[in-house]
């Protein structure tokens, strides 16, 4: 049986979210299922997938305009979805707050059904309101997506559901359909501006306390002078001058590359291919997309060994955990990474593999139309 599967995607390019459901949609395809994306993007296989850029212009500054306009690209994606006969509703849940409820009442009032794929359990700003969690997992959702067992049992744990069985895991699936053909590291340091042979350890992503900047930074004072760092990511609801604070007491103005702002597709692809690690040395994680970025790279990942990283990094196959608040195990781990350039090597190979292998959003497909089947 052919399905005709939905994703309302509210936040699409905005956050890198396009890579993650124009991603799933081609999997749905490629089990001859119809997709159909409502977001603010064209991504990948758009002869077969069918874009309806419903959602522009409601990240735009004025309250009034923004829940108009979210709320008029809700309306149209769910009576077109109902006038389609979608069998299934996908959603991305990051927090529970009124957004999120009018973005799950509205194709409820279309009579949909609606699987909600819970990304951050409980929101990392401490937003989320009791009635509305209970609102969304209990009476408003048919299916609940968490991408790993860690998810898995923080949900179970932290919300009162009336039944668990509607909570299924479902991984992240990696980004390869985005990633073109592997350039030559020393052209891509050279039009980065940086040493062909130096060591280069990369930062990426929205900087924010929980993100553990500040403990790399502990670890950059530690560390051989010749390893230099590249920050590459814009703050949120952060001020980076705590951060030039740190860099200034370690002395370590030479040794950091600082681009402290949003950075575009095609530089972020520069650096994941110039870089030799990227490192993560996050406090609190579900699920880190940059993770599965760097992977679906060839680039080695150092992490912190929280239960979500455990669960994709095997520790000296296809990366290193170190002790998640500790710069020196931390500091550690990056000299350890450095001394061996064959183990760098295996490392990066089998990263990849494990994207190829483990995450692949064919397989992930068929696990949404398995709870379509139930």
């Amino acid at each position: 049986m052919n399905y005709r599967i939905s994703i309302i995607d509210h936040v699409g390019e905005k956050a890198g979210m396009d890579y993650y459901s124009s991603s799933l949609a081609k999997g749905f395809i490629n089990q001859k299922h119809r997709c159909t994306i409502y977001s603010n993007f064209i991504g990948i296989e758009s002869n077969k997938i069918t874009y309806k850029v419903y959602y522009e212009g409601h990240t735009k500054k004025n309250t009034l305009v923004q829940l108009y306009r979210f709320i008029t690209a809700t309306i149209k994606s769910s009576y077109n979805s109902h006038k389609e006969q979608t069998d299934l509703i996908i959603l991305h849940l990051f927090s529970a707050n009124i957004i999120t409820l009018i973005l799950m009442l509205i194709p409820k009032i279309f009579s949909l059904k609606i699987a909600v794929i819970s990304h951050d359990i409980s929101s990392f700003v401490d937003n989320d309101n009791t009635l509305i969690q209970n609102l969304i997992y209990n009476t408003l959702s048919d299916h609940i997506i968490v991408h790993n067992q860690f998810s898995y049992d923080e949900l179970v744990k932290n919300i009162k559901l009336n039944n668990p069985k509607k909570v299924n895991i479902i991984k992240h699936g990696g980004y390869l359909d985005h990633i073109g053909e592997k350039p030559d590291k020393a052209t891509v340091r050279k039009n980065l501006g940086l040493e062909i042979y130096g060591k280069y350890i990369l930062f990426f992503g929205q900087i924010k306390n929980v993100k553990g900047l500040d403990i790399l930074l502990e670890a950059m004072n530690t560390l051989p002078t010749d390893i230099k760092l590249i920050i590459a990511g814009k703050p949120w609801k952060a001020d980076f001058s705590k951060y030039d604070k740190l860099i200034e007491k370690y002395n370590l103005e030479k040794r950091i590359i600082k681009i402290i702002r949003f950075i575009e597709d095609e530089e972020r692809e520069k650096l994941f291919f110039a870089a030799d690690v990227n490192v993560l040395p996050y406090r609190i994680i579900y699920q880190s997309g940059v993770l599965l970025m760097a992977m679906s790279h060839g680039l080695p990942v150092i992490a912190s060994n929280l239960p979500a990283n455990k669960e994709i990094i095997d520790h000296g196959r296809n990366g290193l955990l170190f002790e998640s608040n500790n710069s020196i195990s931390l500091s550690d781990n990056i000299i350890k990474f450095f001394k061996n350039k064959s183990e760098q090597a295996n490392m990066s190979a089998n990263a990849l593999n494990t994207i190829q292998d483990e995450y692949n959003w064919n397989e992930i497909a068929k696990k949404y139309i398995k709870l379509l089947k139930r």
